[in-house]
């Protein structure tokens, strides 16, 4: 059959790489499944960009089909089948120049077999002649339909005939790919040994000039996996394969494929046509409106300021958003303040928010930092070694706010004494009943939590009940890390400040690794991470390979016996979307996928009665 096209005059090119063998073709497709978790992927396309594309994306094959060419010049995938000039001339005028010397993988060349004034051994001749040394039928008479099939049958150019250009093809040594739409085609190409047989679902549907189809998911997986069956019945060695109709994602194909057991999947629209629209409407829209994105832009970095100067924490979690509403109330109280959390997850930066948001007259925030067990260099001491009294810092500072780090470090005489510092205002001094009056306020910080505090017997009872009403407790980096954008953006910023260094800031590269890393170390290995990268970094754009060596993300490790049962849970939980669940597992969509398929876990949720 002939197609639409505008003609390019002029010589092609002679291929001098000799084409690969069919055994070879189908000896590497088969070692590649053999590989654990693994899917067959095949590119239908019609340009070089896109071979180039396909390949680095990791395509197992490539097909050079009409359709690929004709959605390269905006013309839906089905004008492939309209016969205005030779389909063979035309894909070898772009297939031998274009796609063969780019492609990394197999390429099995789109013949119409619909020309009666030219021999199939003459066209496999050309075919082979240039290079190619696999075959798929395309245009193929498997989507017309009524008395038109009926009629082009009789006349000894419809799907017979392309199986006969196959088996003419596997004589020469070429691996061949077979379009079947019906459970007798897919029976035929299996008992004329095909390689590989591509059960078409239809014209995609998606995108703007998409087409519409009869067949939704579930049916679509259902009839594959009864034609696949019927294909395998007959030869345990042919790759069966998926198309169109209602697949426009990978999640999508996954589902299909898991119930039909495909081998693997055939984009055409797909990997060419719909990513391409979108992703060119969107970078069109993107340059549009750039005025209006420099606006959001000012209108973060103004936000971002304002969260600098409020409270000195940045974030936009829930978690962050509570505390700071708590941060508000605590500020306008006389509270002593406990603040919990986790080494480097920011509680000094937190301590210092509440006392410039309490801005109480002539206050200085103290770090007293980590206190001895006996409690001396707070309340002072009557009897040191050069027999001198000892101030305490509730003396000298009589009205500030002071922060004492790891307060479960202080003995229960100290705690004592800090407790009436709480409840009276007035300290004792060790070693004599001298007595003063402390008028600050008091921030304390652990990295314990206030429950094992005083479960564990390291506060007493008193104090654990005092320090409850104003404890706040900061929870760790990776239970928030919808927070680590504008921390990272807020530690730029101050390394800009600091040493008037250029702006940088975070690629998307660099965001994929960030975001997947456990931070044991929390926001202060953050801070770390980027300054180590502001060094390495000599443009204005922070990438993957200016970050230190990160530890491997740390993924959920349930027993095995309870592991099915744990992934159920969570998709029940979640109402079986599996991108949420997989985020709520800590584990790539992928291994969720490869999870379930191993536990026969269902897609859907199941209806209950």
């Amino acid at each position: 059959m002939a197609d639409l096209v505008v003609h390019t005059s002029g010589s092609l090119p002679s291929s001098s790489a000799r084409a690969p063998a069919r055994a070879d073709i189908v000896a590497t497709l088969k070692a590649t499944l053999d590989k654990p978790n693994t899917t067959l992927v095949g590119a239908a396309i019609g340009t070089g960009l896109a071979a180039q594309a396909a390949s680095r994306g990791g395509a197992d094959f490539i097909l050079a089909l009409n359709a690929g060419r004709l959605r390269s010049m905006g013309a839906p995938s089905i004008f492939s089948l309209l016969a205005l000039r030779s389909s063979n001339d035309f894909v070898l005028d772009f297939a031998r120049s274009e796609i063969l010397p780019l492609a990394k993988t197999p390429v099995f060349f789109g013949a119409s077999a619909f020309d009666p004034r030219c021999s199939i051994e003459t066209e496999l001749e050309r075919i082979a002649d240039a290079g190619f040394g696999a075959i798929v039928n395309f245009p193929t008479s498997i989507f017309l339909d009524g008395r038109f099939r009926a009629d082009i049958e009789r006349a000894g150019l419809g799907f017979q005939r392309e199986l006969e250009m196959l088996r003419a093809a596997q004589r020469r040594s070429m691996a061949t790919l077979a379009y079947v739409r019906t459970v007798a085609e897919a029976q035929q190409a299996a008992e004329a040994g095909v390689d590989i047989i591509n059960l078409n679902l239809g014209w995609n549907v998606g995108g703007t000039v998409g087409s519409r189809t009869g067949l939704s998911l579930t049916q679509a997986a259902e009839y594959a996996k009864i034609v696949f069956r019927q294909i395998r019945g007959i030869s345990e060695e042919t790759l069966c394969v998926l198309e169109g109709g209602p697949i426009v994602s990978p999640d999508q194909m996954y589902e299909v494929s898991a119930v039909s057991k495909a081998d693997g999947y055939i984009g055409g629209s797909t990997i060419d046509r719909v990513p391409l629209e979108v992703s060119m409407e969107q970078i069109t829209s993107a340059f549009k409106s750039v005025g209006t994105l420099q606006k959001r832009i000012d209108e973060l970095e103004r936000q971002l300021e304002h969260v600098q100067r409020e409270y000195s924490i940045a974030g936009r979690s829930p978690s962050i958003q509570q505390i700071k509403q708590r941060i508000e109330k605590l500020a306008a109280s006389p509270l002593p303040v406990l603040i919990t959390g986790g080494a480097g997850t920011g509680k000094k930066l937190l301590a210092r928010g509440i006392h410039e948001a309490a801005r109480r007259s002539g206050s200085k925030l103290i770090n007293v930092g980590p206190v001895e067990a006996s409690g001396i260099s707070l309340f002072g001491s009557a009897l040191t070694e050069g027999g001198k009294k000892a101030l305490g810092l509730l003396q000298y500072h009589p009205k500030a706010t002071l922060l004492l780090e790891n307060v479960e470090c202080l003995c229960a005489d100290a705690q004592e004494r800090l407790m009436e510092v709480i409840e009276t205002g007035v300290y004792r001094r060790l070693g004599d009943n001298d007595r003063g009056r402390f008028e600050g306020r008091l921030i304390l910080t652990s990295k314990r939590t206030l429950s094992q505090l005083g479960s564990s017997g390291l506060l007493i009872p008193s104090l654990e009940s005092r320090l409850s009403p104003g404890h706040v407790f900061l929870p760790n980096l990776r239970d928030r890390l919808e927070d680590l954008p504008l921390l990272a953006e807020q530690f730029l910023q101050e390394l800009r400040k600091d040493r008037r260094s250029r702006k940088l800031s975070v690629g998307h590269s660099a965001y994929r690794i960030l975001m997947t890393y456990e931070w044991p170390g929390n926001i202060r290995e953050l801070r770390s991470v980027l300054e180590t990268a502001a060094i390495n970094c000599e443009g204005d754009w922070i990438q993957a390979e200016h970050l230190p060596p990160l530890g491997a993300p740390a993924e959920p490790q349930p027993h095995p016996a309870d592991e099915r049962e744990w992934i159920l849970d969570a998709l029940q939980r979640h109402r079986f979307r599996r991108g949420e669940t997989a985020r709520y597992l800590g584990i790539s969509r992928k291994t969720l996928y490869n999870k379930m398929r191993a536990y026969g876990l269902p897609f859907k949720q199941r209806a209950t009665s």
